[in-house]
């Protein structure tokens, strides 16, 4: 037996139960649990307004893509009826209370993008781009009853390009992750669950509330950091940067930055096309929200 990992009894394909959000991430994963597994239910997220959703959720079943693998999609106080093996969480949001995860026989995964323990919380590819990692990360992980605190399964690095859009690294991340979640459940239904500890003196965490307050300091980062999180993030979240008085911009990403010793940091320059941030060596030009 390989070091940090426990043995059970060997068995057949598992039965899951997968938590999904509708995401493009979510949609892979439950498609090959669907292949390799037995995908006896996806819960799906429901809106405050619960029973409402759920009625327009069954009318229009026809449109929702994981209806597509033609398993039922439950509310999160229907699992144990499926007695499931392993829960396989994927992009879902909110925290899935204990009582639910208690009905997997084995335990339950999460997918999390990014190198854990680094990032923890909603959004990793947000830390991995604001904290100028150069590496990012996908980990399936266990779930215990701290945020994305619990032992790491698998996790694979690769390296961040410079100013690289969000969403393909998003998708790329996607790609990995399938492949992680799928070695992780062959090895579980052959007998043995890898996990190892998270080092806690590296953990980093950002909440919701914490990334939607984020404002970029581009007065005291170099230009080049300023453009890197702007052309990384600026394909889908805008409001990363505020003028002198509060007001965020309504921008779109960072198209280039050049080095500069007349530079006023803080300064914002305006025009129809979009704006220049004066940085501490140098000036980012960022474009306007489409």
């Amino acid at each position: 037996m390989s070091a940090g990992k426990t043995a059970i009894t060997a068995m057949a394909p598992l039965t899951i139960v997968g938590f999904a959000s509708g995401s493009p991430l979510s949609q892979m994963a439950m498609t090959r649990i669907a292949r390799d597994h037995r995908l006896a239910a996806i819960v799906r997220p429901l809106s405050p307004e619960g029973l409402l959703r759920k009625l327009v959720r069954a009318l229009r079943r026809g449109k929702n893509p994981l209806a597509a693998l033609g398993v039922p999609l439950i509310d999160a106080g229907e699992v144990g009826r499926f007695k499931p093996d392993i829960i396989v969480v994927a992009s879902f949001p909110g925290v899935i209370p204990a009582s639910v995860l208690a009905a997997a026989r084995i335990g339950a995964l999460n997918m999390h993008a990014s190198a854990l323990p680094r990032h923890r919380g909603v959004d990793g590819i947000f830390g991995t781009y604001w904290d100028d990692d150069r590496d990012a990360a996908m980990t399936i992980h266990w779930i215990n009853e701290r945020i994305d605190a619990g032992d790491i399964a698998a996790q694979k690095k690769i390296p961040l390009a410079r100013g690289r859009p969000s969403r393909e690294l998003y998708m790329e991340l996607a790609a990995i992750g399938v492949e992680l979640l799928a070695g992780v459940l062959e090895e579980v239904s052959s007998g043995h669950i890898p996990r190892r500890k998270q080092d806690e003196s590296r953990a980093t965490y950002r909440s919701a509330a914490d990334i939607a307050r984020a404002r970029i300091p581009f007065a005291q980062w170099p230009a080049e950091r300023v453009w890197h999180v702007l052309s990384g993030l600026g394909d889908q979240r805008s409001g990363l940067v505020a003028e002198a008085a509060g007001q965020k911009l309504m921008h779109g990403r960072a198209t280039h930055y050049r080095l500069a010793s007349d530079v006023e940091p803080g300064r914002i320059s305006a025009s129809d096309a979009g704006y220049e941030l004066h940085c501490r060596d140098g000036i980012v030009t960022l474009g306007r929200r489409a």
